[in-house]
């Protein structure tokens, strides 16, 4: 039969802003912020504006991450911060010993990538923790999206295939992408938002601005 789904109140028009956001190029995870209200459109073309004005992107960045914060504080302020996911008992993430040593070295090598990258991502994503699960549906050590996991050809709940696939594919973004933390900002925020920010038409803020720096940072204390 036809599958039915009850329209809220708002729905059309927040689709209807959606298709024109992605028809004037804003990637899709851009286009999600604005119409969920973690960002105003008016707020990110003003980052824009600052841009075009000649302005340093970290200014523009700063400026974004600032107003993102505020707006995701006023919209739930009674939603209490997540607390990290903790490390198995036993485990040292994220340079070791853990019970993935082997199938991440081994990963690391087949498609070449950095051992200490994939730990740092991997710790990142979800603290060395193969049953976590985001809010957005991601699941496993390096944290797939089922679709992604079903384009891979792996089963992300089986952390050997998680790993496997979640280093597959930060390779193929590093490489095309051209370094890592472009790849970085492509494994987080979609290969779209990734696009427009070599561009230079959007800046880094939230939550990849902070994953990409926590990802670096892990990666310059490796040892």
């Amino acid at each position: 039969g036809t599958l039915r789904f009850a329209a809220t109140p708002g729905t059309a028009a927040r689709d209807a802003d959606a298709y024109r956001l992605l028809a004037l190029g804003y990637s899709t995870r851009e286009t999600a912020d604005v119409v969920t209200g973690r960002i105003g459109l008016a707020r990110s073309s003003a980052a824009r504006g600052m841009l075009a004005a000649g302005g340093s992107r970290e200014a523009a960045a700063d400026y974004l991450d600032g107003e993102y914060r505020r707006l995701s504080a006023a919209r739930a302020p009674e939603v209490l911060p997540t607390p990290p996911l903790a490390t198995p008992r036993g485990v040292s993430a994220p340079f070791g010993p853990t019970p993935f040593d082997t199938v991440i070295r081994e990963a690391a090598r087949r498609h070449r990538v950095e051992e200490a990258l994939v730990r740092a991502v991997i710790t990142a994503e979800s603290a060395f923790r193969p049953a976590a699960v985001s809010p957005a549906g991601a699941i496993g050590l390096m944290q797939l999206m089922p679709g992604t996991a079903r384009e891979l050809g792996v089963n992300p709940w089986v952390p050997s295939q998680n790993i496997e696939g979640g280093v597959r594919y930060l390779a193929s973004l590093i490489q095309a992408f051209g370094g890592v933390e472009l790849g970085l900002v492509a494994y987080n925020g979609g290969p779209d938002y990734a696009r427009r920010y070599a561009r230079g038409d959007a800046v880094l803020y939230g939550e990849t601005r902070d994953y990409v720096r926590k990802v670096l940072r892990l990666l310059a204390s490796a040892p």
